[in-house]
């Protein structure tokens, strides 16, 4: 492949509205919809001559998880379907791409074998010129996503599909033997060819780049590269064309142009231009995601277009200073975040799907999200980009795998997927390596028999290399690690020790698990298990991820006399502790804490497990606590019981809560004590807020206190008399 360098013209220029889309580009032929499928009961031993059954075939959806189209299996199937093709398109040059393959893909298009790839999340493609022929073709695929073997499960795994093919949350649960049920393979993304004449742009990638100076603050440059295909027998000098436009925003454009000697086959080519004062991408609470889209053409001397590929990005920088606090353009944030798996099955999610999580979250003052141990759909980073919500993203790794050194040679290979990828993407503040590896979780010796304190460790110590080489603009990471996963009054301990010192600026995972309301319950389990009183109910339950001795023993939990007091004891459990936990972690802003993840939104498939809104989207009391604790401007209550005996009159601190980067002079702070709901004292007090500030007023001191049930609402009013946040806090008098 050649490789061609060159500092780009700089044409900086308001561009007209018209957009080249009029003009002739890539066209895209979908090869989705009914294919045939044949699933294999046994192993195979691949090779190009491998011949796909002559009958038995069935009809399954494409794109789609296969257990969302009715088989439950694991192992090899095979896929096949026929397409028609016009000879002006069967004569140009031509990319069979697939957008997502679960897990890897032996693929024959007409008889002719094209190649192998593994790898569930990472789109992938074949040049098919000249392969492709005018009327019927046929494409073959076989797909195998299998289970990992009995000597590799769990510690030694060999596959790089994190909580798809191992986590709490997945069917079965993490340690069960059924815990790698409803297998998650299948072409779950489109298929398509794509057409271009001659010259096909490939792998467009795009990175801006500050470089400010003393003269110009706001410097940067966008470096540009991409992969050109080049069907002819002779160099040809052709003229490459760069736009950047506002997509999102109103605003300058840019406009770049330079001419190029493409060589036959492969070309690379590689750019940098200039850009001042670009709009910037920011986190939707502090200003606007602004935008932009590069278009890359490539036209002949004629002038006629041969291809062109998009890409949209943002103008954005990301840094953490020696705290570990977060700074975004030169901003301190906090972030406030929670863990997400969409689904179980990928192809169940949507951009509709998507948003409508995104704008929940967004509700709920979310401004972080930590994609959890997997790469999710392209939808999501999309939606995140324009919606300006921010992401931190594992690679697909979590507790232990093989140190084999074709497996760590796989991992990396898609690793650099993964980046290459998603960095795009100006939401993606961070790419963490590994959840919570062995070399970094004692507690797997009492868990498996031929642990040691240094499986994965060199492992993890490449891919952190290698992806801080790959990408320099974004925060790298080797773990995830378990000091910062906070699971007091979950796995130990009482929920009530969060109000000690935060051990570490980021607390990545805290939570417990609630059960779902009871219409979602009735979607989940029959009349006769609804309500589990037998040890056969009980481990149905614990299919669907309920914890028993947690929710029981660790956390108190009672399951009361019927299904509605179990639901409402779970809720009011898993609400106490969210908002105990997070009011404690932003009570101790920057000192140390810069960042907190609660564990997770929702339920990624019919379950009862750590989400704060359930598989259909059915919000728990848990989500409604974790909005108030997440608000930008909170009053805060420091509390340390929810009980007190008759003639206590005990003292709450009273904090006021700033994430905003605007202060608030002659802001007011109100406290209302009321007793079986009729108000029993009254406290207002002045209040000024500086902008990013966090601090106590004072201690209140509560009359003393009958029996009875209480409450204590605190309200932050602005000098206009506006709420800007409020609060409560309800506890009982014995």
């Amino acid at each position: 492949m050649r490789y061609l360098s060159t500092l780009l013209t700089l044409l900086l220029t308001t561009l007209p509205a018209v957009s080249s889309h009029a003009q002739e580009r890539t066209t895209h032929q979908s090869l989705n919809g009914s294919w045939q499928f044949q699933p294999v009961a046994a192993t195979l031993h691949v090779t190009p001559q491998l011949q796909a059954p002559a009958g038995g075939w069935k009809k399954i959806n494409v794109p789609d998880n296969w257990y969302r189209q009715g088989h439950d299996i694991s192992g090899y199937a095979w896929y096949q379907t026929r397409f028609a093709l016009d000879a002006h398109n069967a004569s140009r040059v031509a990319h069979l791409v697939f957008h997502g393959v679960d897990y890897s893909a032996d693929v024959w298009l007409n008889d002719r074998y094209l190649g192998h790839h593994t790898g569930y999340f990472q789109p992938f493609e074949f040049d098919v010129t000249g392969l492709v022929k005018p009327g019927e073709n046929q494409l073959r695929v076989l797909v195998n996503s299998p289970l990992e073997q009995p000597q590799d499960w769990s510690l030694h795994k060999r596959l790089v599909k994190g909580i798809f093919s191992h986590h709490d949350t997945r069917p079965g649960g993490a340690w069960s033997e059924r815990g790698q049920e409803k297998n998650t393979g299948g072409i779950w993304a489109p298929v398509e060819l794509q057409f271009a004449d001659r010259a096909a742009v490939r792998q467009l990638q795009v990175t801006p780049r500050k470089q400010a100076t003393e003269a110009n603050p706001q410097q940067w440059v966008v470096s540009t590269e991409a992969d050109i295909h080049h069907d002819v027998s002779h160099e040809t000098s052709v003229t490459v064309e760069a736009r950047i436009l506002p997509e999102n925003f109103k605003g300058a454009s840019f406009a770049f142009k330079q001419s190029q000697t493409l060589q036959p086959g492969g070309n690379h080519i590689a750019f940098s231009f200039p850009v001042d004062n670009p709009a910037l991408w920011w986190p939707y609470e502090y200003g606007h995601p602004n935008l932009y889209r590069l278009e890359l053409s490539v036209k002949d001397a004629s002038g006629k277009l041969l291809d062109q590929r998009e890409q949209v990005f943002g103008v954005r920088e990301v840094k953490v200073d020696d705290g570990l606090q977060w700074f975004i353009n030169g901003r301190r944030m906090f972030l406030r975040g929670t863990n997400y798996i969409a689904s179980q099955w990928l192809a169940e999610m949507t951009p509709d799907r998507y948003r409508r999580d995104l704008e929940m979250m967004q509700a709920a003052h979310i401004n972080a999200v930590r994609v959890h141990a997997h790469v999710t759909g392209q939808d999501f980073y999309e939606l995140c980009d324009r919606m300006g919500i921010l992401v931190t993203q594992d690679f697909p790794l979590l507790w232990g795998y093989s140190d084999d050194p074709d497996f760590i040679a796989e991992a990396r290979r898609q690793a650099k997927d993964m980046v290459q990828l998603l960095q795009r993407h100006p939401s993606i503040i961070s790419w963490t390596m590994h959840n919570e590896p062995p070399w970094d979780s004692p507690w797997m010796a009492q868990k498996y028999p031929d642990y040691h304190p240094d499986i994965n460790r060199r492992l993890d110590a490449l891919l952190y290399e290698d992806v801080s080489k790959l990408d320099t603009l974004r925060v790298v990471r080797k773990e995830s690690a378990t000091k910062e996963h906070e699971w007091m009054g979950w796995y130990f301990d009482h929920w009530l020790a969060f109000s000690r010192p935060a051990p570490t600026p980021w607390s990545t995972e805290f939570g417990a698990q609630a059960l779902p309301n009871l219409k979602s319950l009735e979607r989940m389990f029959s009349k006769a298990l609804l309500w589990p009183d037998t040890e056969a109910k009980w481990q149905v339950w614990e299919y669907h991820n309920f914890q028993r001795k947690e929710t029981f023993e660790f956390a108190g939990v009672k399951q009361g006399g019927n299904i509605e007091e179990f639901i409402a004891n779970s809720q009011h459990y898993q609400a106490r502790l969210i908002q105990f936990a997070v009011e404690n972690y932003r009570r101790q802003r920057y000192a140390p804490v810069s960042a907190v993840f609660q564990f997770m939104f929702v339920e990624n498939w019919p379950s009862i497990n750590w989400g704060i809104v359930d598989y259909w989207r059915e919000p728990k009391a848990g989500y409604e606590a974790l909005r108030v604790a997440y608000q930008p401007v909170l009053p805060s209550l420091e509390w340390k019981q929810d009980e007190y005996e008759a003639g206590a009159s005990p003292r709450i601190g009273l904090w006021a809560i700033n994430d905003t980067w605007s202060g608030f002079e002659h802001a007011s702070y109100t406290v209302t004590l009321y007793r079986e709901g009729k108000p029993l004292d009254m406290l207002k007090l002045p209040l000024e807020m500086l902008p990013d500030s966090g601090y106590k007023l004072r201690d209140y001191a509560l009359p003393v206190l009958e029996k009875g049930q209480y409450e204590i609402k605190a309200e932050i009013t602005g000098q206009d008399g506006k709420s800007m946040g409020r609060n409560q806090y309800r506890f009982s008098v014995k």
